[in-house]
């Protein structure tokens, strides 16, 4: 089913560039001046545990809100980040279908994953959600999707291609698809945490410009402020995302 293919996206996105946030954190930087470590930016948002609240736009049409809150739990130190939001998704010859979305990521002091957990829920035709957990320490994912209170499917695939391949068997898809949304790439994205700055309020305020690039093409980019908020965003699908109060 087409929502199944979605959720398994986003998880593969989120994952991955969070998991590329924390290997770069102690990587070497190049000669440039305005370059930081990436983990100092990371870090920067634990510091402050400021939530960031973000509109979603496709083009000039907004299109749902996402709401970052990274903080530090007392009892251990753990690192943990919880979002939610939702999103109007254009299906081919449908009407838009809105999605809503929760989890966590879960970290340990040295900013290594410990956990991650994603809910997606769809509204139209009935209510339905899928949900994922990712252990990455038994390189495991454990994955149930719902209609109502009914138990649609729930499984535990390993994280490699393998357990990829017998995902998409087990959904009726090619596994052709695996080339498109969850093949390792040949080239690793690479990212980066540059000092820039952007516009707020009509003044010019610091940042740090994070990136993540593939063979030339930027993948996402975004600013954090100082205080650890997370403001204009940027992906190459076309999404871009901005606090209500820093919109063009």
């Amino acid at each position: 089913m087409l929502y199944r293919v979605l959720a398994s996206l986003i998880v593969i996105f989120w994952i991955t560039m969070t998991a590329l946030l924390v290997r770069k954190e102690v990587g070497p930087g190049d000669s440039s001046l305005r370059e930081v470590p990436v983990g100092h930016v990371v870090k920067l948002l634990f510091l402050h545990a400021q939530s960031s609240d973000l509109e979603i736009y496709s083009e000039k049409l907004r299109v749902g809100h996402l709401q970052v809150h990274p903080h530090v739990r007392a009892e251990d130190s753990g690192r943990l980040v919880n979002f939610n939001g939702q999103l109007q998704v254009a299906l081919p010859g449908q009407a838009r279908q809105r999605m809503a979305w929760t989890g966590e990521l879960e970290m340990d002091k040295v900013l290594a994953m410990q956990r991650a957990k994603l809910t997606v829920t769809f509204r139209d035709p009935a209510i339905s959600l899928v949900e994922v957990v990712i252990d990455p320490r038994a390189r495991q994912l454990r994955y149930e999707s719902r209609v109502g209170d009914r138990l649609l499917d729930q499984g535990q695939y390993s994280l490699d291609e393998q357990g990829a391949l017998t995902w998409l068997r087990e959904q009726g898809l090619d596994p052709a698809l695996l080339a498109s949304v969850g093949r390792p790439p040949a080239v690793a994205p690479v990212v980066k945490a540059l000092q820039s700055s952007i516009e707020y309020h009509g003044q010019k305020i610091d940042t740090y410009l994070v990136t993540a690039e593939q063979g030339g093409q930027t993948l996402l980019e975004f600013h954090v402020s100082q205080l650890g908020k997370i403001l204009r965003v940027k992906t190459f699908v076309g999404y871009w995302a901005a606090p209500d109060d820093l919109l063009p």
